[in-house]
């Protein structure tokens, strides 16, 4: 049998506890955003011989603490990249738009900051690459990132804005290293 006393007493207590663990329920935050971003894909180097710029498109999953500058993103990227050329009246083939597609693991230095926070981050990944041509095969390789961004608030998500520079191993005999700037604007959730 509970006792009026014993029972008013377990509710105190209850009580007590829940009002000691609501703020830091409520001042808690999330360790993981997801995202999607687009923007301009540039081609640099001897890409942007034979490659105009084309577009991008990111979807990511960022981890991290809030309070501790350094997290990681996995990002999901795919560019595309019109030819420079037009065909030839021969009819001789020519090399097509340039369509890349990646997933890139990535660590994030994230500045201090309220609003806006500047961060950095480099990484590297898996890139699979074709030319938009009849008979032409896919291109499977490993290739590394770097570049600079900022986030800032944007009612209830977090915006975005950054450039990352890309290059893409390959061998000689497969076109060699190709290298891309996307300029990428995105909202994280």
């Amino acid at each position: 049998m509970v006792l009026p006393l014993e029972n008013a007493m377990r509710k105190l207590l209850v009580s007590i506890l829940a009002l000691s663990i609501m703020p830091a329920l409520a001042t808690a935050q999330k360790d993981y955003a997801l995202g999607v971003g687009g923007g301009a894909a540039i081609p640099v180097g001897k890409l942007g011989d034979v490659q105009n710029t084309g577009y991008s498109a990111m979807v990511t999953l960022a981890l991290g603490s809030p309070d501790f500058p350094i997290g990681v993103r996995i990002d999901g990227i795919y560019n595309s990249l019109t030819h420079t050329t037009p065909p030839t009246a021969s009819g001789a083939p020519t090399p097509g738009d340039l369509r890349v597609a990646g997933a890139l693991l990535n660590l994030v230095y994230a500045f201090p900051g309220t609003y806006a926070k500047p961060y950095v981050l480099a990484g590297a990944g898996w890139y699979g690459s074709k030319v938009d041509t009849t008979g032409a095969k896919a291109q499977n390789n490993i290739g590394y990132n770097g570049g600079i961004g900022i986030t800032f608030g944007f009612g209830p998500a977090a915006a975005f804005l950054e450039a990352r520079y890309h290059s893409i191993s390959r061998t000689v005999a497969k076109g060699g290293v190709f290298q891309f700037v996307p300029i990428t604007f995105g909202l994280m959730f």
